[in-house]
């Protein structure tokens, strides 16, 4: 599977886990997950055009929001965080696969090894 699709899925998910927790608590901290989601699906597209900066920026939210889902979902023991944390650290997983993919390939076309 294309890394962009893997960044669409997890974008949407966040998407809807998001607005589902805000229709839960009605908080607006619950409408974070979805603008990270947002954030994600829009540079899913230059990522679908190999587009590095926006692939780095994208694994960097990625991993900034692993983290901080994780941590907020432990503190309020809230299953809906705590499955987006799970959700994002899959795709986190999926995207260093990639780049690893990748940079093998590089070596292997380069001929260095």
């Amino acid at each position: 599977m294309n890394i962009y699709k893997i960044m669409m899925i997890n974008a949407l998910a966040l998407i809807v886990l998001g607005i589902y927790g805000y229709f839960l608590s009605g908080s607006l901290t619950a409408l974070i997950a979805p603008l990270i989601g947002l954030i994600l699906f829009l540079l899913s597209f230059p990522v679908k055009n190999d587009n590095k900066t926006a692939a780095h920026i994208a694994v960097i939210l990625t991993f900034i929001s692993v983290i901080t889902f994780f941590f907020i979902g432990i503190k309020i023991e809230n299953v809906i965080v705590l499955s987006m944390a799970v959700l994002t650290l899959i795709a986190l997983v999926f995207y260093i696969m990639d780049f690893v993919r990748r940079k093998k390939e590089r070596e292997k076309n380069s001929g260095t090894v």
